[in-house]
């Protein structure tokens, strides 16, 4: 069996810092332990001298809404388990926990400071979680130069290089990764030049037009970028080949996720080069956003989720525990749209599928499939609530007709009346 950050905690858990390096497996760990739902628990800046254990965190009131998000409870609380039980990470410290949700400013921003007895500082970016505005934050990045969190990325730098002592690292998951990267280059030099290591797990990349904003160069040395084989969020934006593709236990979008990820030894295991499917459909898109302006781009992203805010509870794991339901209350969504946004949201899509048969036509197809594999049974929940729906408007209109041709029914109610 493949092993994963999990298997690599039994194996190196015994292990410190001074005997094992900090390495590259270390910072997904940690980028991944940043998701965990630290509200109430772990201090924020304003409390910036005060820090919690995992020990202290263990026997908090409040320990077991770390892990509300339902998608990932059972493989979390195994690394946390793992973590507070090996040598390696059982006397870390966290604190500076800041994490900002917000939907007039279409923000959804979260990082804390991880730091070991051996001098380790480890500044961590919690990439999109469950909250549905995160996702449209991230849908922002092509359109906007600075999105809300980024903006916030770097203050939080800022703030934390103020308070810990010496070098640090810094690094994300997904969206995660894109702040690390964003904050480390947008920084003061002061700042700057205490960065040892910027880490990046399938983050996007600063779109190139921004490169040139912010001090990309100034940290490249110090960048690094890994992605799965068919990575498509690590790739969006990405004209640098400065990634490494690292082998995975899953297969499509579900390589985003960090336990999937394959460690040999103490390293992740690497892959020579993305999987063809990946390179087309990442060719597409990038195609196909090129075709569109900005003004474009915002009408899409409105439009996508005018559909998606018709879910009554608005996040993902509200979904992903009621797919059924949220189809249904997206469909309603998108009828209740007027037929120009219905028109323009099926052009735009429609492009993009062209876009990728188009790339798609003479390549070799070994392993297209796995981006159907992870979305089959979504599609074939959208087919049942659409011919649910057709369903019942037939029916419907065959009431309303039976009604109408009663003529029973109808010499009854004007016997009634009269």
């Amino acid at each position: 069996m493949s092993d994963t950050i999990l298997e690599y905690l039994e194996k190196f858990g015994s292990k410190t810092f001074k005997r094992l390096p900090f390495g590259e497996v270390d910072a997904l760990i940690l980028s991944q332990f940043s998701y965990l739902k630290f509200d109430g628990i772990v201090p924020g800046p304003e409390d910036a001298d005060s820090f919690v254990t995992l020990e202290d965190i263990k026997k908090n009131p409040s320990f077991d809404s770390l892990f509300s998000d339902k998608r990932y409870e059972k493989p979390n609380r195994k690394l946390f388990k793992l973590m507070s039980e090996s040598i390696r990470f059982g006397n870390l410290k966290m604190n500076l926990y800041v994490n900002i949700i917000g939907e007039e400013r279409q923000i959804q921003f979260s990082a804390v400071t991880f730091s070991f007895p051996e001098g380790i500082h480890y500044v961590a970016y919690r990439g999109t979680d469950e909250n549905m505005v995160g996702w449209k934050e991230d849908a922002n990045l092509s359109i906007m130069d600075e999105i809300p969190g980024e903006k916030e990325a770097v203050k939080y730098l800022k703030d934390v290089s103020k308070v810990i002592k010496g070098d640090f690292y810094v690094g994300g998951h997904s969206k995660g990764g894109l702040n690390a990267i964003y904050a480390s280059a947008a920084s003061p030099v002061s700042v700057k030049k205490r960065i040892i290591g910027i880490y990046s797990f399938d983050g996007p990349a600063i779109r190139e037009d921004v490169r040139s904003k912010v001090d990309y160069a100034g940290v490249r040395d110090r960048y690094h970028k890994f992605v799965p084989k068919s990575s498509l969020i690590g790739m969006i934006f990405e004209t640098d080949d400065i990634y490494t593709v690292v082998k995975n236990k899953a297969a499509g979008i579900l390589q985003h996720d960090p336990y999937n990820w394959i460690v040999q030894d103490i390293d992740l295991w690497y892959e020579d080069s993305l999987s063809k499917s990946a390179e087309i459909v990442n060719s597409a898109m990038a195609n196909w956003l090129k075709g569109l302006d900005k003004d474009a781009r915002s009408r899409f992203i409105d439009c996508v989720f005018e559909v998606a805010d018709a879910c009554q509870d608005n996040d993902l794991v509200s979904i992903y525990l009621n797919p059924v339901k949220s189809i249904r209350q997206m469909l309603d969504g998108y009828d209740r749209m007027d037929e120009g946004q219905r028109e323009f949201l099926k052009e735009v899509l429609s492009g993009l599928i062209k876009n990728t048969e188009g790339r798609a036509k003479g390549e070799v197809q070994t392993g297209w499939g796995e981006f159907t594999e992870s979305v089959d049974k979504w599609i074939v929940m959208v087919q049942g609530v659409i011919e649910e729906k057709q369903a019942s408007k037939k029916g419907d209109k065959t009431k309303h007709s039976k009604k109408k041709l009663n003529p029973k029914k109808l010499n009854n109610k004007k016997k009634t009346k009269g």
